[in-house]
């Protein structure tokens, strides 16, 4: 029973299993996108067979191996880094795609190599590489695998730190593009970039809790909260619609050949504004609540991956965010004919978003003010209007 203790007690868990469910996620995150590149897809395959190579060996260890000596502990410190190099590689594609070059990957690849040998080196000092025994045990640095075994949870906890920092400032630096890119459907501003983000810092800080608190029902909660995170990633999954691809960097071409294609470019983005516009004053298909891009292309006979970048291009917002000024639009002209007579229920049930909630929060964020203030200033309006004809009449 110490055995497994401490086995439970130390980093252990910090190199299994966040590692394994960051693998399966991240496999999710990019195999749910249908206009992946054939890099991307090659990520995915390669974070599969690291969970699944580390949830092998984290079963025969906990499961099959009677002393619980975590004889693939090792095998399972490389494989957790490499799954955290491929994350990273993971990310850069999604926010830099441009930095993910053959040098970029050998360097990274590279250093996880040499981490593998220094990994392996206690092996050669030992026949059996033993756990560590208690917390006691840190400070006894007379045994030379033990100063690998420090020095190598060490490299990873540096390593994790700056892959988080790095990570987090590519997140600042793209946001806007994150956001407008990879959003999820209408109603919902997080990326899917930052819910994976948020997700893996959540899971890392439940790791490091688990050192300190060991108990039953702690680890009860870690692996509720760890399969929450999984299906939260796969039912926002389901959901997410292709993403466009980004370009990278276009080919050069001659002057002639970029002003003939600038007139071409802006006498289809003016005429593709006209019809859009005139589509949705005309038509009015933004008070379906079900409306979708690809209605909007079609019946534009557009591409709707097009016509996603043109309205990120043209009016700096994603579509779901530009029905919802169209839908607020409406309202507020809605609640000028009927001079302030019309009640809030009946402008939500005509408005088109599919909850009340969203409604007043869209309505509030857009106006300035909740649809019962404005119906009240513009019957205070027409008051004030009505009694300033009875005195001059």
């Amino acid at each position: 029973m110490n055995n497994i203790t401490n086995y439970y007690g130390d980093l252990g868990i910090f190199l299994y299993y966040t590692p394994i469910v960051s693998a399966f996620m991240a496999a999710f995150a990019l195999l749910a996108n249908r206009r992946r590149t054939p890099s991307q897809t090659w990520l995915a395959l390669v974070l599969v067979t690291l969970g699944t190579g580390m949830a092998a060996s984290f079963l025969f260890d906990r499961y099959f191996s009677a002393s619980h000596s975590e004889i693939f502990r090792p095998v399972n410190f490389i494989f957790s880094t490499a799954n955290s190099i491929v994350i990273l590689f993971y990310y850069v594609s999604l926010m830099r795609p441009q930095l993910l070059t053959r040098k970029y990957m050998l360097y990274f690849s590279g250093g996880w190599a040499l981490f593998s040998l220094f990994v392996l080196l206690p092996g050669t000092f030992s026949a059996r590489f033993q756990p560590v025994q208690g917390i006691h045990r840190l400070a006894d640095l007379s045994s030379l695998p033990m100063v690998f075994h420090l020095l190598t949870i060490c490299g990873i906890l540096v390593f994790y730190t700056w892959m988080g920092v790095f990570i987090l400032r590519i997140y600042r630096d793209y946001r806007k593009f994150i956001v407008n890119s990879y959003s999820f459907v209408g109603g919902i501003t997080l990326s899917w970039v930052s819910i994976t983000i948020y997700l893996f810092i959540i899971m890392g800080i439940l790791d490091i809790l688990w050192m300190v608190n060991t108990s039953a029902g702690y680890k009860m909660l870690f692996n509720v909260v760890s399969l929450g995170a999984v299906w939260t990633l796969f039912w926002y999954g389901s959901r997410q619609s292709a993403i466009p691809p980004v370009d990278i960097e276009p080919k050069k071409k001659s002057f002639k050949e970029v002003e003939e294609l600038s007139v071409t470019t802006d006498d289809k983005q003016a005429k593709l504004k006209i019809q859009l516009l005139e589509y949705f004053n005309h038509k009015k298909p933004y008070l379906n609540p079900e409306l979708s891009l690809k209605e909007v292309a079609q019946a534009l006979q557009t591409n709707h991956y097009a016509l996603s970048r043109f309205i990120n291009k043209e009016f700096e917002v994603n579509f779901y965010t530009l029905i919802n000024r169209f839908r607020v639009e409406y309202i507020l002209h809605l609640i000028e004919l009927n001079k302030g007579t019309i009640n809030c229920d009946t402008l939500h049930a005509i408005s088109g978003f599919k909850s009340r909630t969203t409604f007043f929060k869209q309505f509030k964020e857009i106006a300035g003010c909740t649809p019962q203030e404005y119906i009240e200033s513009r019957k205070t309006e027409k008051s004030n209007n009505s009694t300033i004809k009875t005195k001059l009449f």
